[in-house]
């Protein structure tokens, strides 16, 4: 038992130590009050003049205490007093360790443990603590709920750390290799190797670079460089850029845009890859002889843009660990390119500019949403 709980039980027992003497002068006073207006009808004296006869008084007031003391009724009484006065501070006590103590103790154990590194560690909550609403089972959730993030954190660090070591490995290798085989004759040193190479290079480059924005976003530290933009400006920059690769599938790309213009504050570097990143996963989704259709209006000083495809959908899976780093679908290979973190790069950018993105499926296939604030 802590020192509390101690604390509560003796601060109890006098409580009940003083209610009893204050029964007991009580009942003393009532006894002598009873006595004096007795002798005083009995004698015919008045009260004011009792003085001389409270001796006398004194002396029939504790004959007939002893009296009533022999039948044992008072002795019961005094006996039940004592009885509460011991039992009440103990159940007090059991009350206490059982609702406040016990989950306390448990929590501090988890919480040691948690401080260890043991992100597994929850505090018992059993159907009673569920049922309560007080501050102690509040916090007993609420540390739980933390300690399930946390390990949620730490799974996806250890995740991102392989991914990163193998994203990483991959291209060093294919580097190395190559550059082995040039040093022992076996690849001939020429423009085309050199180019390969190179393509290499720019790989492991842009793997770094991604990595690199993608934290600083996420930290809340990345810069931009914000200016008054065009929305539709941007939007026909892009899908020209992606014209022959759309071309090559026999890919139709449909741009529905408003006369009027729609400004935005915006890096447009930054939206620029977001933009890229969300129509060439539309292109490599989307079947030959299909099309991508881009809406943009304005709604209430807001810009919605819609990228819709008309490829087989989000899966289920893809729907909720497409912002995930390094998360690639099923369908789509190593080889395919690309690092895995294209989607999650463009949700951190999109959120550095006060916007949402949100992946849906529509009737004719994929549809990524786009929301800004306009000037």
């Amino acid at each position: 038992m802590t020192l509390t709980l101690w604390g509560v039980v003796l601060f109890t027992a006098f409580m009940v130590f003083l209610v009893l003497a204050i029964i007991t002068e009580a009942y003393f006073k009532s006894m002598y009050q009873h006595s004096t207006e007795i002798l005083s009808q009995r004698f015919g004296i008045p009260a004011e003049q009792l003085e001389k006869v409270v001796q006398e008084a004194g002396t029939r007031a504790e004959a007939v205490l002893e009296w009533r003391l022999t039948r044992g009724d008072e002795g019961e009484f005094f006996l039940i007093l004592l009885a509460v006065t011991v039992l009440l501070p103990f159940l007090l006590a059991w009350w206490s360790s059982r609702r406040f103590a016990r989950p306390l103790t448990q929590l501090s154990r988890a919480a040691h443990l948690l401080t260890r590194g043991d992100f597994s560690a929850r505090v018992p909550m059993d159907k009673s603590l569920e049922r309560r609403g007080d501050e102690t089972a509040l916090l007993l959730k609420d540390f739980n709920q933390m300690a399930a993030s946390l390990e949620r954190l730490e799974q996806e660090r250890r995740y991102s750390l392989a991914a990163i070591a193998h994203e990483l490995r991959t291209p060093v290798t294919v580097l190395r290799g190559r550059l082995e085989g040039v040093r022992d004759g076996v690849l001939a040193a020429g423009p085309v190797e050199f180019e390969k190479l190179l393509g290499h290079a720019d790989l492991l480059g842009k793997l770094i670079e991604d990595l690199q924005v993608l934290s600083l976003a996420e930290a809340g530290a990345l810069r931009l460089e914000q200016q008054h933009l065009v929305m539709q400006d941007l939007l026909k920059r892009v899908a020209g850029d992606f014209t022959a690769k759309a071309e090559e599938k026999h890919i139709g790309l449909q741009l529905d845009l408003p006369l009027e213009p729609v400004r935005v504050n915006g890096d447009p570097e930054r939206l620029y890859q977001v933009l890229g990143n969300v129509l060439g996963n539309a292109l490599r989704h989307t079947p030959p002889h299909g099309h991508i259709h881009i809406q943009l209006v304005e709604d209430r000083q807001k810009l919605i843009l819609e990228m819709a495809d008309s490829g087989p959908g989000f899966t289920p899976e893809a729907l909720e660990r497409a912002f995930e780093r390094f998360y690639r679908s099923p369908d789509r290979g190593r080889q395919s390119g690309g690092s895995g973190l294209g989607m999650a790069l463009s949700k951190s950018l999109i959120e550095a500019h006060g916007g949402q993105i949100e992946l849906f499926n529509s009737s004719s296939g994929a549809c990524v949403r786009i929301t800004l604030q306009t000037q």
